[in-house]
């Protein structure tokens, strides 16, 4: 019964969907952003997956099934506070001229609470995933919490490194 080749499969399935993403992220808000603003949101990636697996293991999660899904789910997820912090402040420094330090401030100032809560209100659709009783629930319950941590991941990296990458590259 090792299963220890199918998860290191299913690992470098997910390293590979990582880079993947990255690049994908990269190319397609190359047209929209600027190259530049695109690095900073396709930053944003490894580095909330690599908070992720960090937290994860801290928790003691090993690399089950259900972990790699809620990573790779996880993985879809996560671009998106990233893209809204610069594009918010591009918007700023474009439109209203301020500089970066100024529009970093006052664009994550904006966006921070909204980001918060679409967020958590991502987060609460899974809960119940987690609440199921029994052995399903005991197997299930890796998905909830591995998404959760992801998406926090994803909203701390959005709000406090993509801010100052912005603030000081942008």
């Amino acid at each position: 019964n090792d299963q220890s080749i199918k998860t290191a499969n299913q690992v470098d399935d997910l390293v590979n969907n990582i880079i993947f993403g990255v690049i994908l992220v990269v190319v397609v808000l190359m047209f929209f952003l600027g190259f530049r603003n695109a690095l900073f949101v396709g930053f944003a990636i490894p580095l909330s997956m690599f908070m992720s697996l960090t937290i994860l293991s801290s928790l003691g999660f090993t690399l089950n099934t259900m972990v790699l899904f809620g990573l790779v789910m996880g993985l879809g997820m996560l671009v998106d506070n990233g893209i809204v912090v610069v594009e918010n402040v591009y918007r700023l420094m474009d439109e209203e001229g301020m500089s970066r330090i100024e529009a970093a401030k006052k664009g994550i100032g904006e966006i921070a609470f909204p980001i918060i809560i679409s967020t958590a209100t991502t987060v609460a659709a899974f809960i119940p995933l987690g609440l199921w009783p029994g052995l399903m629930g005991q197997f299930m319950i890796y998905f909830p919490i591995t998404l959760s941590v992801v998406l926090g991941s994803s909203l701390f990296v959005a709000i406090f490194f993509n801010s100052v990458l912005v603030s000081q590259f942008m």
